[in-house]
């Protein structure tokens, strides 16, 4: 499948909403699509079972966050090299392998990391799996279905903005891999171009949300009708992703850190119809990863735990100044794929990753309770 214009502006609006607030800007990857157009490129699409098993595939993606301004400041002086970060990073990865790759995946569901892989592949010369390993947004790289799957992430080329190219041959684990990432990242002023994770096609099914870029199209291109036909944003989201619509407020306060490689803070939603004003509140890392309803828990990842517009239905994201004093918006839960509810999966990435004190429940499970306390 060739992605049209279209396609990729249906992507990025479904990317954003299951994005859970994170997986790269929207402006990066329109940067990236319009280079691709200008230069008479294309996207090429293929599907996970059109991989062949003695193929090989990689990741490629940015990795970083937010910073201290003191770390912005070390490198305010360096000249910005002209070449893509990204495409350094394949190509270093590429040339440290003994095969050439058939094509790449995304690391996460997002605008930025979403096209980061396609963008690749077009400059490259091969395709992009539709599919990727998480089926939402993650904020460490050791959070993902490849760490479930077993397969090594190294090597791992890491390349900052300002032409630093460092290969990463081995790692302890996967932890260590994202801690090494991490440090090179707030050291580049909070982002570096990762391309990691090579291995053949028979091993990456095991290790893929499959289809999942053709559900982020396919959820823009529901979202966009809506608004058109003012039929109801949010209720077509919700239908085309079998969501459940947690809760419907008015923002009245957001907090926001930037230190560490990430951007971490509390969102607080007021519902303002209701006399008693319950009000939920929101973590998040990078992403949207826990929410409690008055001190309650109604949601933890790895659920999705998704921001929009009340009356767009577009995703929001801490990154940029769209969570704004008193914006309408809805929050909408979406079930996690059943790998990430499996034992291991919580325990990489349920709440006791992040140190919450709060037990993973399945998110339809949270949902009928909070119903049933309501009656």
């Amino acid at each position: 499948m060739e992605l049209t214009r279209h396609n990729l502006e249906d992507y990025l609006t479904g990317a954003k909403v299951l994005a859970c607030g994170g997986g790269g800007s929207v402006a990066s990857a329109r940067q990236r699509i319009a280079e691709v157009y200008d230069a008479d490129g294309s996207f090429t699409l293929v599907g996970l079972q059109d991989v062949p098993d003695d193929e090989l595939l990689f990741i490629v993606g940015s990795v970083g966050g937010g910073v201290s301004e003191d770390a912005r400041a070390s490198v305010a002086g360096l000249p910005i090299m002209k070449e893509d970060p990204l495409v350094v990073a394949a190509h270093r990865l590429v040339r440290a392998l003994d095969q050439e790759p058939f094509g790449v995946i995304a690391s996460e569901i997002g605008p930025g990391n979403g096209v980061a892989p396609m963008y690749v592949a077009s400059r490259l010369g091969i395709v992009t799996v539709d599919g990727d390993c998480c089926g939402r947004a993650k904020p460490e790289i050791a959070i993902s279905m490849t760490n479930l799957a077993g397969l090594p992430i190294t090597p791992m080329a890491i390349v900052s903005p300002f032409g630093d190219a460092m290969m990463l041959e081995s790692a302890v684990d996967d932890e260590r891999a994202e801690a090494i990432t991490r440090h090179i990242a707030v050291s580049s002023g909070g982002i570096v171009g990762v391309a990691r994770c090579p291995a053949l096609g028979a091993a990456y099914r095991l290790a893929v949300l499959d289809g999942s870029v053709s559900r982020c199209i396919r959820l823009g291109e529901t979202i966009h009708e809506a608004q058109v036909s003012g039929e109801g944003a949010v209720d077509a989201l919700i239908h085309v992703t079998e969501g459940l619509k947690l809760f419907t407020g008015v923002i009245s306060r957001v907090e926001r850190t930037d230190a560490g490689g990430f951007v971490t803070g509390n969102l607080e939603i007021v519902e303002i119809a209701d006399k008693t004003r319950p009000t939920l509140r929101i973590w998040y890392k990078n992403e949207y990863l826990a929410a409690w309803l008055d001190g309650i828990p109604i949601a933890t990842s790895p659920d999705l735990i998704c921001v929009v517009d009340a009356e767009t239905g577009e995703g929001l994201t801490p990154w940029e100044n769209e969570l704004v004093y008193g914006r309408g918006v809805t929050v909408v839960g979406i079930p996690a794929d059943s790998r990430w509810r499996t034992k291991e999966g919580v325990a990489l990435f349920g709440p006791s990753r992040f140190s919450l004190e709060m037990d993973y429940i399945p998110i339809e499970k949270h949902f009928s309770n909070l119903h049933e306390a309501k009656k």
